[in-house]
């Protein structure tokens, strides 16, 4: 009987001896794991530095050939000038007005209706006679006439920078007075619509054309590049 107990003794602590093995191995096993993941932890940062410490680097290279690539600004005086020729800013000064109204009645028996309206192609050969006879600038019911300036009819009324109007319509320009009233007084285009609508205009001691204030989009323009 004693020989069994301290065989079962001797296998406790054998038991014993192999379970606190056991657990210490695995708590090794977890310290080393632990450590292995803050290695590869503490590798990712260090990359994720050094690649931001790079992209920093090319950032700042590619805003220097930017900045040696982008042109001076151009004088004041220069911008200055380029906005007046754009239509950017006020003009004042003598010019003439230009009034077309759609007629209330026929002037002749039997005349159509369409021939006592004011039709786009007036307004547009108005100021193509005014632009020739020397206008700095020049508006239709208020809004500035630029190199972009679409006039065109749209039911009845006529469209002048996307904006509708209806009749009258009132064109100012200001520019010589007497070379433009010429240029009115010896156009037979002017004369004959004269016998169909309201057509009348006179000279302006002074006259204030406001600056295009629409939208500056240029989708298909490119800057032409010097020689």
């Amino acid at each position: 009987m004693r020989r069994w107990t301290g065989w079962l003794a001797g296998l406790a602590l054998v038991l014993g001896f192999l379970l606190a093995q056991q657990a210490a191995v695995e708590a090794r096993l977890a310290e080393n794991a632990a450590a292995q993941e803050g290695k590869n932890l503490a590798y990712l940062i260090t990359r994720a530095v050094e690649g931001n410490h790079a992209l920093a680097q090319e950032v700042a290279a590619e805003q220097a050939a930017l900045k040696a690539a982008s042109p001076p600004p151009p004088p004041t005086a220069a911008l200055a000038a380029a906005r007046a020729a754009a239509g950017l800013t006020p003009v004042s000064g003598p010019g003439v007005v230009v009034s077309m109204e759609d007629a209330q009645s026929p002037r002749f028996p039997g005349e159509p209706p369409d021939f006592e309206l004011v039709h786009d192609q007036y307004v547009l050969h108005v100021v193509a006679l005014l632009s020739a006879a020397g206008a700095r600038a020049i508006a239709i019911n208020g809004q500035r006439y630029v190199a972009t300036t679409a006039i065109f009819c749209a039911g009845p009324t006529i469209r002048i920078n996307g904006v509708p109007y209806g009749s009258p319509f009132v064109i100012t320009a200001v520019g010589p007075p007497a070379a433009m009233l010429a240029a009115l007084n010896q156009d037979v285009d002017v004369q004959g619509w004269s016998e169909l609508v309201v057509l009348q205009y006179h000279a302006a001691s002074s006259l204030t054309i406001p600056p295009y204030r629409g939208p500056l989009e240029f989708p298909w323009a490119k800057p032409a590049r010097s020689a």
